[in-house]
Parts: structure tokens; sequence; C-alpha cells
């Protein structure tokens, strides 16, 4: 199945909250545009509503600075879980945020 055209965005949204959520610069963070603060609240809106283990999967996954592919693997690795559970779960978040955004 190809991906949707708005995966990229979405996954670009998702590294830079956890990155700054996971070093802490989540405090005075400023934002250089208005649509940079709605992304950030969407994805914070959306990730808020899932289980903590699940946000701390999708955070750990998307604040490492390799690829997502293996971003994943190593997240599975670690804490011993499906890499399919967690494709899934960043298939679920990214649709979800883009829907929040209304990107669909």
């Amino acid at each position: 199945m190809a991906k949707p055209f708005y995966a990229d965005y979405i996954n670009h949204m998702l590294r830079f909250y956890a990155r700054n959520v996971q070093s802490g610069n989540v405090v005075g963070l400023k934002f250089r545009s208005e649509v940079d603060k709605l992304n950030w609240r969407s994805v914070n809106r959306v990730l808020h509503n899932l289980p903590e283990r699940d946000r701390d999967i999708i955070i750990e996954v998307f604040a490492r600075g390799d690829t997502l592919a293996d971003n994943i693997y190593q997240v599975s690795k670690e804490l011993a879980i499906n890499q399919d559970v967690i494709w899934t779960l960043v298939s679920k978040v990214t649709n979800r945020i883009a829907k929040d955004r209304r990107l669909i």
C-alpha cells in the first residue's frame, strides 16, 4: 500500500514534537509561525488522547535520529513488541493527526 500524501508532513510534525518533549524544551518553546503552533497543538491533542504506553512508544520512535523504519525496528527490539504493532500505531496516529489538522 502506498503511503498517504500527508505522511511525510505528519512525520515532520511528530519528530519536532517528540524531540522537544524528550529533551524538555517545551516550556518557552518558540514557534516560527502560526502553522507550527497549530501543528504542535494538533500533535499534542492526539497524543494525549492515547494510552500512556502508546504515547511513550510514539515519542520514542520519533525522537530518534534515524529513519522511521530503523527507529521502529530498534524500539520494537528494545521493548519486545512486534514491529507490525508499532507500524499500526504510527499509521493510526498519523491518520488522526491528519484529520485533526484537516488535511483529510
